[in-house]
């Protein structure tokens, strides 16, 4: 196994109030504390955790109380910081569930409007989809973030893997009932595009007398040969790990699963974020 710098990971994992933005950004910014990672990860509408049919109450724009904490925790802990949120449509048009990443310095160097949307939830008929999965480095290794139901979908993370992507973040609200379709959807995307898949999920419920929230917790990391490296339980943690991130290109020397994949070169998904200031 090759030596090379290590990546520290910290995948904050906290109970959610649905509805509850304040006390949300409370709970994640106090679980964050003074800890030091280069790269901190939060779930899926982590400040909201909205129900879809209220996603319009809760759309943000860029300056949003979610994208000004996440820029907070970028700049003071000298990391990158992804997380999603409700944004704002453009010019009338329906909200975006949008995934956002602040560097080191506080700048924003990409932004992702989840392209599935689920159809059983009605998500459609609130939320407008995206087209375009940008990718960006963290420490000069090619990064993309994806939404909760994109991790349902492989030819999303397998376009990325064929773009030489090494580590894949996935923001996720999956329910204690489908804990187990979290922890199989992770390794399947890691070991099938020889990357790491690094899952931040809600913990377990706040118990409210209405619209309880049953999450499941187990944020995990997997490794590119589909090694579970680490994976919190169900309540709220900070699962901080160590990645070493040219364990892609070792696995993927070793063996050459993208390269034998026989793929349709068709309409593509995966762009060079137009956010990236060294552009």
């Amino acid at each position: 196994m090759p030596l090379g710098s290590l990546v520290r990971l910290a995948l904050v994992q906290f109970s959610p109030i649905a509805g509850g933005s304040v006390d949300n950004i409370n709970a994640a910014k106090i679980l964050v504390g003074n800890k030091k990672a280069d790269v901190f990860l939060f779930p899926h509408l982590f400040a909201s955790a909205s129900e879809t049919e209220e996603s319009a109450r809760y759309a943000e724009d860029g300056a949003g109380p979610s994208a000004a904490f996440l820029k907070v925790v970028a700049l003071e802990r000298k990391a990158y910081s992804i997380g999603s949120y409700v944004a704002k449509g453009e010019r009338g048009k329906k909200p975006t569930f949008r995934t956002a990443v602040f560097n080191p310095d506080g700048i924003r160097v990409a932004i992702y409007d989840q392209i599935h949307l689920s159809s059983i939830k009605a998500e459609p008929d609130y939320i407008a989809p995206g087209s375009k999965l940008p990718f960006f480095d963290v420490l000069t290794f090619r990064s993309s973030a994806i939404g909760s139901y994109d991790l349902r979908f492989p030819e999303l993370a397998r376009e990325f893997g064929l773009s030489w992507g090494f580590l894949l973040f996935v923001c996720g609200s999956y329910k204690l009932s489908e804990i187990h379709q979290w922890d199989a959807l992770l390794q399947a995307r890691a070991c099938e595009n020889q990357m790491f898949a690094i899952g931040c999920n809600f913990g377990q419920e706040k118990k409210k007398e209405s619209n309880p929230l049953e999450f499941g917790g187990h944020s995990a990391v997997y490794a590119p040969d589909g090694r579970m490296l680490h994976r919190a339980g169900m309540g709220e943690q900070v699962l901080v790990l160590d990645i070493n991130p040219f364990e892609v290109e070792w696995n993927r020397n070793r063996h050459q699963y993208l390269t034998d994949a026989k793929v349709e070169r068709g309409k593509r998904h995966v762009f060079e974020s137009e956010d990236d200031p060294d552009k």
